[in-house]
């Protein structure tokens, strides 16, 4: 496959390939395209949103302890019970 890239858009593949971040132009295109693809799946984030998440959730972890998955769902089951409960 041959692509036509604006100058601008050659000029950063060059750069990580010149800083040594990659071994070549293909290897640029096949991170971004994976980079892409975990977007799309994972979904947008704000700037920062994530990193507030994440701390959100180390700060969680150290003041509640982690929690076994099977307690988890047992826990969300009991919590929607009474929603399932009341609807029609």
């Amino acid at each position: 496959m041959n692509l036509a890239l604006k100058p601008d858009v050659q000029e950063l593949i060059d750069e990580r390939v010149t800083l040594g971040k990659y071994s070549s132009p293909e290897d640029v295109v096949a991170a971004a395209i994976m980079a892409l693809g975990q977007q799309e799946q994972f979904g947008d984030f704000q700037a920062g949103e994530l990193d507030k998440l994440l701390a959100e959730g180390e700060r969680s972890i150290k003041k509640d302890g982690t929690l076994d998955g099977e307690e988890a769902y047992r826990r969300r089951r009991q919590q929607r019970a009474p929603k399932r409960k009341s609807a029609p």
